[in-house]
């Protein structure tokens, strides 16, 4: 950048057509160690950043309309919820240790792929279904909700030296904050879980497996024997550590997103049409049945309800159970 040419960036301009968050942002993404390079391109690319971490805000934000923590807590988590906090604290481990060395890149880099990676491809993705389809006091639902509680706080107080003006209009809506500003806040500390080795080890793994599900449903996808997830069932055919996992986690169809997941044989066993990985393979079919018209998944016990022609059997007990008179 050089004045002389005539290529500078002018941080009003910026201001002015981005916002001030943007360019704070960017200041953040860079290795200040190093030349520093900023065009309309690179602004670009961060927007896009900031986009991404704005919508997780807004998608907390929006599943927590009807929670409260002083009576909707779930203190006893297990499973992916649990993981998710711990994850949740390698995050504040890494980011306020960052803060304390001056590392702003590392701040920017770890808390863009905790949103994007780990929060809007996995766990918020598999929680929809959860969040809009069961009754609002399901425990399922509340537990999901309290994971997103501690991740909303802990993100905006995360992010706040970085993007204050972001994270003060995130904080004036979280539930149950009684400090006026978000700066008026200390930084999020790391919570005790106990031993979570195993779980962590676990859920690393079911991650990895999750991915060469995604990939085989994908091919399916482009071979168009499929349309959306929803309309698969899927066979899974697996060995060693991979197959123990498959067998101790449930709701597999909810945790892949499909309509149906059946545990087959030893990967030997599998098809020759099967997507095969090292220790999994993989059978995509269309589900069988018809789909729900409030849940989206196929399944054969739509139209089984009387009352409720259109709906599976569990969105049909819901319903008749919890929201009408």
């Amino acid at each position: 950048m050089s004045k002389s040419i005539g290529n500078v960036v002018i941080p009003n301009d910026v201001m002015k057509q981005l916002g001030a968050d943007i360019l704070r942002l960017w200041v953040a993404s860079v290795d200040y160690q190093a030349d520093v390079r900023v065009s309309d391109k690179i602004l670009k690319q961060v927007s896009e950043s900031y986009r991404k971490i704005r919508n997780t805000f807004r998608f907390l934000l929006g599943n927590l309309h009807d929670f409260d923590p002083a009576k909707d807590y779930v203190n006893n988590l297990s499973g992916v919820d649990l993981f998710m906090l711990v994850r949740l604290n390698e995050v504040i481990e890494k980011v306020t240790q960052a803060y304390d060395q001056y590392q702003f890149s590392t701040v920017y880099h770890t808390i863009h792929n905790f949103c994007t990676i780990e929060l809007s491809s996995f766990y918020m993705d598999l929680a929809k279904d959860t969040l809009y389809i069961e009754h609002a006091d399901h425990p399922a639902r509340r537990a999901i909700q309290t994971v997103m509680y501690e991740v909303l706080v802990s993100l905006t107080k995360l992010v706040s030296p970085i993007i204050s003006h972001t994270a003060d209009e995130v904080w004036e809506h979280i539930p149950d904050v009684t400090e006026a500003s978000v700066q008026l806040t200390d930084m999020p500390t790391v919570k005790s879980y106990g031993d979570v080795e195993e779980l962590k080890a676990k859920w690393n793994q079911f991650m990895n497996i999750r991915d060469d599900v995604l990939k085989a449903l994908e091919q399916a996808r482009n071979e168009k024997k499929i349309g959306k997830s929803l309309t698969a069932a899927i066979t899974l055919y697996s060995s060693g550590d991979v197959r123990n996992i498959l067998q101790n986690t449930a709701d597999l169809e909810k945790l892949f997103i499909v309509s149906g997941v059946t545990l087959a044989g030893e990967v030997n066993d599998a098809p020759s049409d099967a997507v095969s990985f090292d220790e999994l393979a993989i059978v995509v079919e269309q589900a069988d049945g018809e789909t729900c018209e409030r849940c989206w998944v196929v399944s054969q016990t739509v139209g089984a309800d009387e009352e409720h022609k259109g709906l599976c059997s569990s969105c049909a007990d819901t319903v008749k159970g919890h929201y009408v008179n």
